[in-house]
């Protein structure tokens, strides 16, 4: 056997993926906080690299619909939503408006109990219960595994627990929802034999299975509609109101608005950081500093600088160019609605910004954009399509919002099938097959047809005492 030694020279083509370019990518993925958040990290890292306040620079130019397509000088909208939730006029502001967070449920209970409950060993149950209790309000326990876990005595735990539900906020520390309920009945010196057995018996109330009720309860439909009408004034989650988290409101990363001119696409600038690379400061640690090490670290520090602050700028404008698109392929969202969304896929964007569908893909992800509408997500613009028909095929989304609107528009009494909603959806000019409905009725939590008839009738039972 005889062993050859020989070198092949081959040509290849491959992509490597340099440390710039990663953060490139990475860069167009992130919500203007999350920029902001890296930027501070890449800040510490680099002397060299510095944040200008927003407040101190001059206001950036606005990028108008009209500049983004010189074919388009703008898009006329005489009509103007007021009816915004948030208005995002001056985010910088926003911890001034916001004002101090929320008192925490823990610590507003734990106040009342030392006040309310001074005996040592009591207290030392009650704080028990307060290490269990849940952002309802409510305590999740098997009292008896409550008592070995915790080698206590029955008695003394009933009464403490006694105590705790008298607590504000109303219905504290109740087991579950019907005693939740009874807490608050008994509050407002409205608590009875018959609203006791229909606090036991909610799964039938949910049900609407109204004659079952009158029975167990001993009431006429007009005697325990007022009883249902006492109980919907309650609170089933009395500890809702707190919050054990920080107050928060997500600004968005685009805003896109109605001007007498037409539209406006703008980055939100209160959250957008702005830098600039320190050269002179640069220039003066190069003098000072003689040897080569200390040079080769400005270099690269000074570099890498400049790179952060090209891939930033090369961020911001790929968003906005596909905000822009946006706006553009759905044009009758931002005039009329939620309900008038068109089929978009990023490919039809891609291809409109030149642009690979991965990019576009990445800048939508995590971003938030203002529309006349409220706040969304950027990839809430993009869906598929449903059916073809001899009009435009409508985006599922659409599809949605008219199945609501079927249903909020149902007869008394007679729900529609989801065999009889398809109809309704032909009739409109969608194809949509009952199976089709049926998944999206789940999508959105509607009930069965049986089910919202059986709704109806206890809300026409509800109604009886109005």
């Amino acid at each position: 056997m005889q062993f050859n030694q020989r070198l092949n020279i081959k040509h290849s083509q491959s992509i490597v993926m340099t440390p710039q370019l990663r953060q490139a990518i990475k860069l167009l993925q992130f919500s203007n906080l999350e920029l902001s958040n890296y930027i501070e990290e890449e800040i510490e890292k680099n002397p060299f690299l510095e944040r200008k306040n927003n407040n101190d620079l001059k206001r950036s130019k606005d990028i108008p619909l009209a500049q983004a397509n010189e074919s388009e000088h703008r898009w006329e909208l005489p009509y103007k939503n007021n009816n915004t939730n948030f208005q995002y006029d001056d985010l910088s502001n926003i911890e001034d408006r916001v004002g101090e967070p929320k008192k925490t449920l823990r610590n507003f209970l734990l106040d009342q109990i030392l006040l309310e409950i001074p005996d040592g060993a009591e207290r030392k149950v009650a704080l028990l219960f307060l290490d269990i209790i849940e952002p309802t309000g409510w305590i999740n326990i098997d009292i008896d595994k409550f008592l070995v876990k915790n080698n206590i005595k029955k008695d003394t735990t009933l009464n403490v627990l006694q105590k705790l539900q008298k607590l504000e906020p109303c219905g504290v520390f109740a087991r579950d929802l019907g005693e939740c309920l009874r807490i608050q009945l008994e509050e407002k010196k409205l608590l009875n034999e018959a609203n006791i057995k229909l606090t036991e018996n909610l799964s039938l109330l949910a049900k609407g299975e109204i004659k079952k009720l009158c029975k167990i309860t001993g009431l006429n439909e007009h005697n325990l509609s007022v009883e249902i009408n006492n109980i919907k004034k309650l609170n089933p989650k009395p500890a809702e109101e707190f919050s054990d988290s920080d107050f928060r409101i997500e600004p968005p990363d685009v805003m896109i608005n109605s001007t007498e001119k037409g539209w406006k696409v703008e980055l939100n600038k209160s959250t957008l950081p702005t830098l600039f690379v320190q050269e002179d400061f640069a220039e003066e640690v190069k003098k000072s500093n003689k040897t080569d090490n200390d040079k080769k670290f400005v270099n690269e520090s000074v570099n890498s600088a400049r790179w952060l602050l090209r891939a930033v700028e090369q961020r911001n404008s790929t968003t906005l160019k596909i905000a822009v698109e946006i706006l553009k392929k759905q044009k009758a969202f931002f005039k009329y609605g939620p309900g008038h969304l068109k089929p978009l896929v990023l490919r039809d964007v891609a291809e409109a910004v030149s642009m690979h569908e991965s990019t576009v893909s990445r800048v939508t992800r995590s971003k938030l954009l203002q529309t006349p509408w409220g706040i969304f997500q950027m990839k809430d613009f993009f869906s598929s399509s449903l059916g073809d028909t001899d009009q435009e095929a409508h985006a599922a989304k659409t599809v949605r919002n008219i199945l609501q609107e079927i249903i909020k528009n149902e007869k008394d009494s007679k729900p529609y099938s989801d065999e009889e909603i398809s109809k309704v959806f032909k009739d409109k000019g969608i194809n949509v097959a009952r199976r089709t409905v049926a998944k999206y009725r789940e999508m959105l939590n509607i009930p069965s047809s049986a089910e919202r008839k059986r709704l109806m009738r206890l809300n026409k039972v509800i109604n009886i005492e109005k």
